[in-house]
């Protein structure tokens, strides 16, 4: 029993009055007699004793996931919680799990739910959960209402070059925000100040650069662009696509002129079982990789087919590379150099959702790690460029579609 008190120790009556239990939850539930554990959230709202909310879970391999609604109650440190109704999938066939749990702290002061559940036809076992700080919290869903704030990722092209640049930008209240573009090439990483404005009533966006914030290569000489973009968005998806112009950083006259070009970004809309997804992605890969980075979905991309094939290659420099892909959880390339030579993987998705994730193992000389990826279903080629550095996991769902 010391043990357990070590890593777990469960708090007085006093110590959890002023305790609230809102927030993220993210853990385990145990079955007995399986080897592997279910990836298992929870969304609290507490109110008073009184507990409601959602939970999801996900199966070891990441193929299968359920939806519930949660309700329950706490006092002094013990919580019931009740799984009411399977959301999602329709139709049943999850155990809807009810655990009695104890509030507790590890070592370092982490917040933890840990203790037993029970469901009618299935077999028991036990939950544990950590709640999470806000720094390791995903942003909350969007709102109903569509609104441009926000970061919007994806490629940028230009007629006098062959490959495309990564490019986002991040939108802010009262028009103004910042862009940044990655150049696998000469150039390396530049962030700018933007303006922006909406017209609702052709769905378009006007954003225009104004100045060099920082720039990785003082000598090189950006276009200031100026771009015009056609909205597109629904409940699963919001996309801008369009043309851009621009002129070169510091010049004027009829030389100033850059070569223009298109641009593809998305801001991927987060409901409450992607954003479980996502954090589930985070902590396979964090437990496969020892890091703890955070993962950015930059590209969402429909295929028709569960049989794909992926396609990584440099489209710019060469420059030492080195990355680790992820599909759903599993390697699927480890400490790849990236060179102008594609490399191919035939892939059967085993999931309606599936996530693949950049992990930069090196930079490179040109940081941060850009790096093209095609996915072909037989009917069409999709190319994205993706992008990671040390802190954070560039990633594209694949989502399987029905025609």
């Amino acid at each position: 029993m010391r043990i357990v008190y070590i890593f777990f120790a469960l708090l007085s009556a006093a110590s959890l009055a002023g305790q609230n239990l809102s927030g993220f939850w993210v853990g385990t539930a145990m079955q007995n007699g399986r080897p592997s554990a279910f990836t298992y959230q929870l969304d609290l709202v507490q109110e008073g004793t009184t507990l409601s909310g959602k939970s999801i879970s996900f199966t070891a391999d990441g193929s299968a996931s359920a939806e519930f609604s949660i309700i329950g109650t706490w006092e002094a440190g013990k919580i019931i919680l009740q799984e009411a109704i399977q959301i999602s999938p329709k139709g049943g066939g999850w155990c809807l799990k009810y655990a009695r749990l104890r509030l507790g702290t590890t070592g370092d002061g982490t917040w933890v739910l840990q203790g037993d559940w029970v469901a009618d036809n299935c077999t028991p076992g036990t939950i544990r959960l950590q709640k999470e700080s806000g720094d390791n919290q995903l942003e909350k869903p969007e709102d109903e209402v569509f609104t441009p704030l926000g970061t919007w990722a994806g490629h940028l092209s230009q007629t006098d070059r062959s490959y495309g640049f990564y490019y986002e930008f991040t939108l802010d209240s009262g028009g103004t925000g910042k862009s940044k573009i990655v150049a696998e090439g000469n150039g390396g990483t530049a962030t700018f100040s933007i303006v922006w404005r909406h017209d609702p009533d052709t769905d378009s966006l006007f954003v225009e650069e104004k100045t060099i914030l920082e720039e990785s290569e003082p000598e090189w000489k950006w276009c200031i662009k100026t771009m015009k973009m056609k909205l597109d968005h629904d409940p699963s998806h919001n996309g801008l696509e369009g043309a851009w112009s621009g002129n070169i950083e510091g010049r004027t006259g009829r030389f100033a002129a850059c070569a223009p070009g298109n641009v593809l970004l998305e801001k991927p809309v987060l409901n409450n079982l992607l954003r479980a997804n996502i954090r589930s992605q985070q902590q396979q890969t964090a437990s496969t990789s020892n890091t703890n980075r955070k993962l950015q979905l930059q590209r969402t991309i429909q295929v028709s087919s569960p049989n794909i094939t992926l396609s990584v290659w440099d489209n710019g420099t060469e420059d030492g590379d080195v990355v680790t892909f992820f599909l759903n959880g599993h390697q699927l390339a480890k400490q790849l150099k990236i060179t102008k030579n594609k490399n191919r993987y035939q892939v059967k998705l085993n999931a309606e959702e599936n996530f693949l994730i950049l992990y930069a193992d090196d930079l490179g000389e040109i940081k941060p790690n850009t790096v093209a990826v095609s996915i072909d279903d037989g009917m069409r080629e999709q190319t994205v460029v993706l992008s990671s550095n040390l802190e954070q996991n560039g990633a594209v769902l694949i989502r399987q579609i029905k025609l």
